[in-house]
């Protein structure tokens, strides 16, 4: 038979530019997804003052006498269908921006797992890559299995 093999040599091997690009497209396409996030996530927070102003605005322009009762009426259910559709957006897309920072953390720890088995760099750095790759594991895990994680700077 053949030798053993360890953990390491198993491990997928990419050089150094195809997993630095690995890391830095990961980067990139969770900012973006947490973009998109933050942005649903404000339309969604801010729904509420919208739907007023524009209610307020109804009723001066149906005062000032620029349409009828009816097109005043029309435009209110329109506001209200507008006003629940920013609301509901959110949990589409936080579900979509979920998945794909995900992914693209998968490209991250594929890129630090690279780096960990790459035995062209001293002992010490390989061990901060892999410590990397399993904490963003960690938190691939965390993130998949429980759903309200929120984290705020201010």
């Amino acid at each position: 038979m053949g030798e053993e093999k360890s953990f390491f040599d198993r491990l997928p091997l990419l050089d150094k530019n195809k997993a630095t690009k690995f890391i830095v497209y990961g980067l990139l396409v969770a900012i973006l997804f947490g973009l998109m996030m933050m942005i649903s996530r404000s339309i969604s927070q801010n729904a509420f003052s919208w739907r007023d102003l524009a209610n307020q605005e109804n009723e001066m322009d149906y005062w000032d006498g620029d349409y009828g009762y009816n097109d005043y009426i029309q435009r209110r259910e329109e506001i209200e269908q507008i006003y629940y559709w920013m609301q509901w957006q959110d949990v589409i897309f936080v579900n979509i921006a979920r998945v794909g920072v995900n992914v693209s953390m998968f490209f991250i720890l594929i890129g630090f797992l690279s780096f960990a088995v790459n035995d062209k760099i001293d002992e010490k750095t390989r061990r901060i890559f892999l410590i990397l790759a399993g904490l963003i594991l960690f938190v691939i895990m965390f993130t998949t299995l429980f759903s309200s994680i929120s984290i705020s700077v201010s």
